[in-house]
């Protein structure tokens, strides 16, 4: 098999390639990441790979298919390649099958944004300390992980699983839903900076979820890469943010494997 392209932009802090990456892994297929600098995803000849000018996209040379957006990409993989059901359920549990596309959306149109906005009013936006903006978004952070945290602890109810089990957002393994997750998880040190927010206390559930997905080899191995990359790669981003009128500095990456790491 010819390895996947999935294209991603150094340093690498920005969560959504990862998403596409973890499933790479996890489902062992080969694939290499092309890093494409972000003052280049707006223009030929990166535009004609994702007209959105966005990351990430992939290029699987197998069959000729190109796609963008990181839950189509996601979508596919499973769908073509997860013939042994590592990371899905079959039609056997067709409920269970398509629950698993809720939770995709809801990290797609909730967790993605809404993590992402309050970076932005934490960090980077040009007029520090507007609280309102802080605050709005914050509380819509903890209002998400209050969502998972819940359907975390009735799943564990339901199951019948002893506090230390772990648990998952549907079915009794973890899966692809579950996973597209955990990379916007590790900027959780940068978003809630000092302590603000301690997450073992507020969203136990949460918490031990996202550690048991840290455990995961596969895992594991691109989260170890992720903090290789930002650790040592040049920032492309910073450059691009620092252009924009309504925009600050970049700001100090908190390193985390991964939020819960034991």
């Amino acid at each position: 098999m010819q390895p996947f392209k999935v294209y991603n932009g150094p340093h690498g802090q920005g969560p959504n390639p990862w998403k596409v990456i973890i499933v790479l892994e996890e489902l062992g297929l080969p694939y290499d990441i092309v890093w494409i600098p972000y003052s280049e995803i707006k223009s030929e000849p990166y535009t004609s790979l994702n007209p959105n000018g966005r990351l990430p996209s992939m290029i699987d040379p197998n069959k000729n298919i190109t796609l963008w957006e990181s839950g189509a990409i996601i979508n596919y993989l499973i769908a073509t390649y997860d013939t042994e059901l590592r990371l899905t359920y079959g039609d056997e549990r067709l409920e269970d099958k398509w629950l698993l596309q809720s939770w995709l959306m809801f990290q797609m149109s909730a967790q993605g944004p809404m993590f992402g906005q309050k970076m932005w009013f934490t960090h980077l936006h040009i007029e520090q300390s507007l609280q309102t903006a802080i605050d709005r978004y914050g509380n819509e952070v903890k209002r998400i992980m209050s969502v998972v945290d819940s359907t975390l602890g009735k799943q564990r109810q339901k199951l019948g699983l002893a506090v230390d089990d772990a648990v998952w957002l549907v079915g009794d393994k973890c899966t692809y839903a579950d996973l597209s997750f955990i990379p916007w998880n590790t900027l959780l040190g940068t978003l809630f900076p000092r302590g603000t927010l301690d997450i073992k206390q507020e969203f136990p559930e949460y918490y031990q979820w996202n550690a048991n997905m840290a455990k995961r080899p596969a895992t594991r191995k691109v989260l170890e890469f992720r903090e290789e990359s930002i650790r040592t790669m040049k920032d492309t981003a910073s450059q691009i943010v620092e252009r924009q009128a309504d925009a600050g500095k970049m700001p100090t990456y908190e390193p985390s494997v991964a939020v819960g790491d034991p």
